[in-house]
């Protein structure tokens, strides 16, 4: 009679990868989905739906900014605790440009109004694929300087956009 232990330990070694590829999609899942209720509570504050990036100088009045810092404050509860699954990554961005510097690839959470990340060109982009996985994206949508729209999805492994976590209007 044949031993099987070879074979099984294949099949481990197939499955375990696998395993862990779902477990850091269901945290980028989770991820999100628990981000939307934080900025829905900053956009029912009624604050300025303006975009302003960190170098915007912003005294601390937009949207943009009031989410940033809320993200970043130590102790906040639930905001401060993102943690891209992919890179290991806590900074929180907030800024138009596509990160390019070592220190902001993949980073937990990207605030942006660069809106190609949030549509079609999204999923063809390569920069995309090396730069995104894992973070997750707050698109403010911006017409004539203010937001008109906020969308929530993240990027999975492959560095595709994920089905929007939520687009709230404003």
């Amino acid at each position: 009679m044949a031993v099987q232990t070879p074979r099984r330990r294949k099949d481990a070694g197939i499955a375990i990868p696998v395993y862990a590829t779902k477990a850091k999609d269901s945290v980028l899942q989770q991820n999100a989905g628990s981000l939307v209720p934080q900025v829905k509570g900053c956009v029912a504050l009624d604050l300025d739906p303006a975009y302003v990036a960190d170098d915007g100088g912003d005294p601390g009045g937009s949207l943009s900014t009031i989410i940033t810092r809320a993200l970043r404050a130590p102790g906040a509860g639930s905001w401060g605790h993102y943690v891209n699954p992919l890179s290991g990554s806590t900074a929180i961005l907030c800024q138009s440009a596509l990160p390019t510097s070592a220190g902001e690839l993949r980073p937990a959470v990207w605030i942006t109004d660069d809106q190609r990340f949030a549509y079609a060109a999204f999923s063809a982009s390569a920069a995309t694929r090396n730069l995104l996985p894992g973070t997750l994206l707050v698109v403010f949508t911006t017409r004539g300087g203010r937001a008109s729209a906020i969308d929530i999805f993240y990027v999975d492994d492959s560095g595709q956009r994920s089905t929007s976590a939520a687009a709230l209007a404003l």
